[in-house]
């Protein structure tokens, strides 16, 4: 090993000043390129990606965020509409409805179906559904129906509202919608 840095010296020795600089230059060159390739390049690669991280981490904090004032928004309606469902109520819909169109001036004769639809899976809260059809009715007299279901003491939803005229004044309408309710079980 001290042979070779003999050797070195010598042949420093014998370069000029200008030679030496030039020497010194060259090998900082190269030091600066070694350290470039091997230490900064893996850092600035590592540094872009925690950059693209960050931005995703940002993004997924958003999201969340959203989610839990959506999670919060839900609780609130279910809290409000938990006490308007009866626990292990089985409320016989059919009949309901029936009275409350009765209630609304409808007639037996304008009720063209009160049709039973199958249930919903739901454990928690079963849902009943029902599929009415009126025809004949007035605007009036459906108005006042469907304020009686929206704000009757059972929680019920209408889910599907489908009107078309009849009549040569079209000032019957011919209507069907169907209404779901719920139980707590």
């Amino acid at each position: 090993m001290t042979e070779w840095l003999e050797r070195l010296r010598s042949l420093i020795q014998q370069r000029s000043v200008r030679e030496r600089w030039m020497a010194v230059l060259g090998l900082g060159i190269v030091a600066f390129l070694a350290v470039q390739s091997l230490w900064l390049q893996p850092l600035q690669a590592r540094s872009a990606q925690v950059a693209q991280e960050i931005d995703t981490h940002r993004t997924q904090i958003l999201t969340a965020t959203r989610l839990v004032s959506d999670v919060r928004r839900l609780q609130g309606e279910l809290a409000r509409i938990e006490p308007l469902i009866t626990p292990g109520a089985k409320t016989n819909l059919l009949t309901l409805l029936e009275s409350l169109a009765e209630e609304a001036g409808l007639g037996p004769e304008q009720i063209d179906s009160v049709t039973p639809k199958p249930p919903s899976s739901n454990d928690r809260y079963p849902e009943t559904r029902v599929e009415v059809r009126l025809k004949g009715t007035t605007l009036r007299q459906l108005v006042l129906l469907l304020h009686k279901i929206e704000t009757g003491r059972l929680y019920l939803i209408v889910r599907s509202l489908r009107i078309t005229t009849r009549g040569k004044e079209q000032q019957e309408l011919d209507v069907s919608f169907s209404v779901s309710s719920f139980e707590r079980a």
